[in-house]
């Protein structure tokens, strides 16, 4: 097993802390009991390259961060190829073109 360096470490810890606080926020901002009181949500840090988790907070679901990152690289690659558009409110799914229709 090695060792982990204090900085690091630090580093890690200020990590999970600043995810333990978007956490927090999440809650008190919420206005769905179910993400409120039933902590039905979570959050994370991600990569901007790759989408890869860096940090997760302690409360809320992992598995919605275990699924997260990888729709947080769907977004990436999207705004990379130019096809994150933001909608309009007229915008419907199916005047999309087909492509960007099913990566919704």
């Amino acid at each position: 097993m090695s060792s982990i360096d204090p900085i690091t470490l630090s580093v890690i810890q200020a990590l999970q802390q600043v995810c333990d606080e978007m956490d927090l926020s999440f809650s008190r901002a919420a206005f769905s009991p179910v993400i409120a009181e039933a902590n039905d949500r979570s959050d994370g840090i991600y990569a901007a390259e790759d989408g890869a988790l860096i940090a997760q907070g302690a409360g809320g679901l992992p598995v919605f961060v275990g699924t997260m990152q990888y729709s947080t690289r769907t977004l990436i690659e999207m705004i990379a190829a130019g096809t994150a558009l933001p909608r309009s409110p007229t915008t419907s799914i199916s005047s999309m073109t087909p492509t960007l229709a099913a990566r919704i």
